[in-house]
């Protein structure tokens, strides 16, 4: 793939997590791409362990070379009989267990996702309701790494489209009979002030026009997601609450 091509499919991947439904919260901060979104850039070492564990690295009983720092398990679990040994951890210097000081080799690029729940009245088509950040909450979603910007970018949206669904844009969640209405309607009706030379107007809500509120469409996101194998694998029921407040769409 050349750097020409590698930029097109992470232009495509940015407008795919930017439009997508499950991670977009109006009351959210508007960040980049997207407030659903966060991303570090990572200073590895040759083995893909980041600047922030030069110093000391933590290591489990049972990897690899975990024999060298069995003395130190044993002193420092000692008190800790509950603890599975699998789930027993130290820290231990880099150079310690590498026989080497930890040295940049390259750039990575880490990203984490936030997808969002809808809490408050689907139905309240007004900015009031669906503008409070506490009637949105989120909830972990994927996460990954790259060696480049760009491919960060197409990991992401890749891991997106395979959890949370392959949704291009807000519109995807409205009715047939919602976008037939909105191609004909605009939400709003202008009209002019009367002797009002510099061209004022007043605008007021149409009523032909079918509003469907952010939280609306988020879930029904949400009742989508809720059916499948990888929401009940990890959240179960826990949105069958939210979901029974959907009564159309």
């Amino acid at each position: 793939m050349t750097n020409l091509q590698l930029q097109v499919k992470a232009k495509e991947a940015f407008e795919f997590i930017n439009s997508h439904p499950a991670l977009d919260n109006p009351a959210g901060p508007a960040c980049f791409p997207c407030n659903a979104m966060w991303f570090y850039m990572a200073p590895c070492c040759k083995r893909g362990i980041s600047d922030s564990s030069k110093t000391k690295i933590s290591i489990w009983r049972g990897q690899k070379g975990w024999e060298k720092f069995k003395d130190q398990f044993d002193k420092e679990h000692k008190d800790d009989p509950t603890c599975p040994k699998t789930l027993q951890r130290i820290y231990v210097p880099y150079k310690d267990f590498y026989g080497e000081p930890w040295k940049f080799d390259h750039m990575e690029y880490w990203y984490e996702i936030t997808f969002y729940a809808f809490h408050g009245d689907p139905y309240l088509d007004d900015a009031k309701e669906w503008a409070d950040p506490v009637k949105w909450q989120g909830y972990r979603g994927p996460e990954g790494g790259a060696n480049t910007f760009d491919e960060m970018l197409i990991d992401c949206a890749k891991k997106v489209k395979k959890e949370l669904g392959d949704f291009n844009s807000y519109y995807d969640m409205h009715t047939q009979k919602e976008l037939k209405n909105h191609r004909k309607h605009s939400p709003f009706n202008f009209k002019k002030l009367k002797g009002n030379k510099k061209g004022l107007s007043t605008m007021d809500r149409n009523s032909d026009y079918l509003s469907v509120s952010p939280g609306e469409i988020n879930l029904r996101w949400l009742r989508w997601y809720a059916k499948t194998p990888m929401c009940k694998k990890d959240w179960g029921k826990q949105f069958n609450g939210l979901i029974a407040k959907l009564t159309r769409g």
